[in-house]
């Protein structure tokens, strides 16, 4: 027979304490609490934001300024801050290479203003286009240009060309590009950028800028496309204005100039149109230092007239 014995522990008296059994206590991670992690996660983007809109500025002026640098390698000469404004350049006319027909062919120079011209008659621009913001209203109105299509909106954009319901064409509200598609022209004027002076990026001013161009010529190839150059303002806005400065509108219309050598369209230097001996608009021409009166209005007209694309 087998016999298993089994063993208790022994009772222990009445009234003895019992013992506790040591109770192991984690660890507490350490590191950055939940709530800290969260606001960092949140921070990091803008952070970021702020280093680029730093950074960015300062590399692009040190690209332009390589860009500057001539085929020897030397740098062009700058034009001196204190004349405030854009040196008209003659533009070069070099004769077309040989066999591509005849000595008669020349290629015009697209990266300089064009040049001064016999004045034309107010029906040159029975076939025109002007687009633009309030400034190109005020030209249409006060030089009683009405034989020319204007397809102006108070505000408008580079980007908003394409999007802002600003024309009443057959009863309905169009973009203007929109509207471009069913008009008949053969001259565009482009006036924009004094609402754009705001932007951190100015390469996306020309961009957007160069996409109004490439519309045009796909809606009509044969059009011939003049960039204005934008108007300085005051030299009272340009010193008190949140945005709008003529250093900035200086730096739109060097980018427009090169522009119209990519796009291969006419740039019309009309900044030098009104614009005092300092780059800045006269005191007596705009009431508000940026929309010009009746008698500036003409003076552009006319600096319009003076200065058209040489014929084909």
């Amino acid at each position: 027979m087998e016999y298993r014995v089994y063993t208790c522990p022994p009772r222990e008296a009445p009234g003895t304490p019992r013992r506790r059994r040591p109770v192991r206590r984690r660890r507490r991670r350490r590191g950055i609490p939940s709530i800290f992690r969260f606001a960092l996660l949140w921070a990091m983007p803008a952070v970021v934001v702020f280093v680029l809109h730093a950074a960015l500025p300062a590399y692009l002026e040190q690209a332009s300024a390589h860009g500057a640098e001539d085929e020897n390698g030397t740098a062009a000469e700058a034009v001196p801050a204190e004349e405030g404004r854009i040196a008209a350049v003659e533009p070069v006319i070099t004769p077309a290479p040989a066999g591509t027909g005849g000595a008669s062919e020349q290629a015009y120079d697209f990266s300089a203003p064009v040049p001064e011209s016999p004045a034309v008659e107010d029906s040159y621009f029975d076939d025109a286009v002007f687009i633009g913001d309030s400034r190109t209203e005020g030209l249409i109105i006060n030089t009683g240009l009405s034989n020319a299509t204007s397809y102006v909106y108070k505000g408008l954009m580079v980007d908003t060309v394409f999007t802002k319901p600003a024309v009443n064409q057959d009863g309905k509200k169009r973009s203007v590009m929109d509207a471009m598609k069913s008009t008949q022209f053969s001259k565009v004027y482009i006036m924009l950028g004094i609402n754009e002076t705001g932007w951190v990026y100015s390469q996306i001013f020309q961009s957007k800028y160069g996409d109004i161009i490439d519309g045009i010529q796909e809606i009509n190839p044969g059009a011939v496309i003049y960039i204005q150059g934008i108007i300085p303002v005051s030299s009272k806005v340009s010193s008190t204005h949140r945005y709008i400065t003529n250093a900035k509108i200086n730096e739109y219309n060097l980018l427009l100039r090169e522009l119209a050598e990519e796009k291969q369209v006419f740039y019309v230097d009309t900044e030098n149109a009104a614009a005092a001996g300092d780059g800045s608009l006269p005191a007596d021409a705009a009431a508000d230092g940026i929309h010009l009166v009746k008698d500036y209005c003409e003076k552009w007209l006319d600096y319009l007239k003076t200065h058209t694309a040489p014929k084909k």
